[in-house]
């Protein structure tokens, strides 16, 4: 692991205490940022969670879906689990929580909106940090990729409905474009950008050059937007 990664809470809880301060101390900069938003989403926000994940989408190669047949039982049973059980049971879990056992303690509202990010948190699978948790566990790198690339086309159609279906029955009322176009801002758009910018580097080098020489220059921009993010998300939320 490098250096960000083996250090990755002390940079989180220092982009947190970053984020408040400037809240507080500078809050023009973030109602400044604020405004600059189109159904709901945060332009600057979405930005930011491009160069974030566009690195993660690049490194992946779809082509690897065609070992799906090879050894299907794995991967029926990440993809049951991703998307028939881990949705509703933190769903459960966090309804549970939220608005039992911590009801006297949490206002309807704020427990509504916490309950409104369990649930994109628990639609949404881990894909490419994936990765990294195989390479932690020495699992096969190869059978990993073609678990993220199958987990990859699936959110693309089932996210969306996924998340408005629990968020209907919580009473959480958000837009069917709002959701919509963060599916397309945040999964559609670097998903493809990142296959497009696979294939062509790698029709213009090879897959040698584009692994140890282009995935190593971008790979930094990923842990400098994730700490960006978080200032910006921490100082909007400044109190």
């Amino acid at each position: 692991m490098g250096f960000f990664e083996r250090y990755l809470s002390v940079w989180v809880a220092l982009a947190i205490v970053a984020g408040v301060a400037l809240g507080q101390l500078a809050p023009v900069v973030p109602e400044t940022l604020s405004r600059f938003e189109y159904a709901q989403v945060s332009i600057p926000i979405a930005i930011l969670i491009w160069a974030m994940i566009f690195p993660m989408m690049a490194q992946i190669d779809f082509t690897a879906i065609v070992g799906v047949r090879k050894e299907p039982k794995g991967l029926a049973i990440t993809t049951i689990v991703n998307w028939l059980i881990k949705p509703f049971t933190m769903f459960a879990i966090a309804w549970f929580f939220l608005m039992v056992v911590f009801e006297p303690w949490i206002a309807p509202d704020l427990a509504s909106e916490y309950l409104a990010g369990a649930i994109l948190l628990g639609a949404a699978p881990c894909t490419a940090m994936v990765f990294v948790w195989s390479y932690l566990t020495r699992g096969d790198a190869a059978y990993t990729l073609v678990q993220v690339s199958l987990n990859d086309i699936i959110m693309l159609f089932a996210f969306a409905p996924i998340v408005v279906f629990l968020l209907g029955i919580s009473d959480i009322q958000v837009p069917w474009d709002t959701v919509l176009l963060s599916v397309v801002l945040y999964i559609v758009i670097p998903l493809t950008a990142g296959y497009a910018t696979r294939r062509v580097l790698i029709a213009r080098h090879d897959e040698q050059w584009y692994d140890n020489v282009f995935m190593k220059r971008i790979g930094p921009v990923t842990p400098a937007a994730l700490i960006v993010t978080l200032v910006l998300l921490f100082a909007f939320q400044g109190e």
